[in-house]
């Protein structure tokens, strides 16, 4: 079902041309309450394209309510989860020592679905 490479590299036109068009649906919100993007970093990205069959990651869209400089909103949120050729989630970590990585601390028991980056705004430039 998946090979690892599902998805197509944009050009920054086209790219800008989709946010452009999410941000104009929320026109009405102040600069400071449409969260516009999720940061996540290289090395929890990492755990789970190394996790065993994985040959991607999954974004599935949420929402929470929670405080965005200082106010109360419904926020846009993403969960990313490792994939399988079959198209099954693998929603646990396997602990890094069975993954091939012995030296690095063990997550065994922990889930592997991926959550809460900081938001932009305030965390962008």
């Amino acid at each position: 079902m998946f090979t690892g490479n599902e998805g197509r590299f944009l050009k920054s036109s086209e790219a800008e041309e989709l946010k452009k068009a999410y941000r104009d649906k929320k026109a009405d919100l102040k600069d400071d309450e449409c969260v516009r993007s999720e940061f996540f970093g290289i090395h929890n990205l990492q755990q789970i394209l190394n996790q065993p069959g994985c040959v991607g990651i999954r974004v599935y869209q949420a929402k929470r309510q929670e405080k965005l400089n200082g106010k109360d909103h419904v926020i846009p949120r993403v969960v990313l989860v490792g994939v399988d050729e079959k198209g099954e989630d693998i929603r646990k970590l396997v602990p890094l020592d069975k993954a091939g990585m012995k030296d690095m601390v063990s997550d065994e028991g922990r889930d592997g679905e991926l959550g809460d980056g900081p938001v932009c705004p305030p965390h962008c430039k």
